[in-house]
């Protein structure tokens, strides 16, 4: 009878603490049960999944609206603008953008 193999648990609230996941035919990826609670998706939820330098990075919405408000804290959006001022100061923006290529 072969020995059972008893892994040491990794803290994977650690930043760069490494487990591995699988990936099937069909590509559904399989994430350990330590990472998915030490991100809050025990129950499973929505992601974003990104690919930043050829390495694959997956994100709660949770955490990706944290830092959608974080940078609107920061540019001093966050209590004055609403989506609509957002979109004009975007058209204004890309409009400038536009005029500045014409120009080369």
């Amino acid at each position: 009878m072969a020995a059972s193999r008893k892994r040491e648990p990794i803290d994977a609230t650690i930043s760069g603490s490494s487990l591995g996941g699988y990936v099937s035919e069909t590509g559904r990826l399989s994430l350990p049960a330590e990472l998915r609670r030490a991100v809050g998706l025990e129950r499973g939820g929505p992601v974003r999944i990104e690919v930043i330098d050829g390495a694959i990075r997956i994100r709660t919405m949770k955490d990706v609206r944290d830092h959608i408000r974080a940078l609107a804290r920061e540019t001093g959006f966050a209590e004055k603008a609403s989506v609509a001022d957002f979109l004009g100061w975007r058209a204004a923006e890309r409009a400038d953008e536009v005029e500045k290529a014409r120009k080369r």
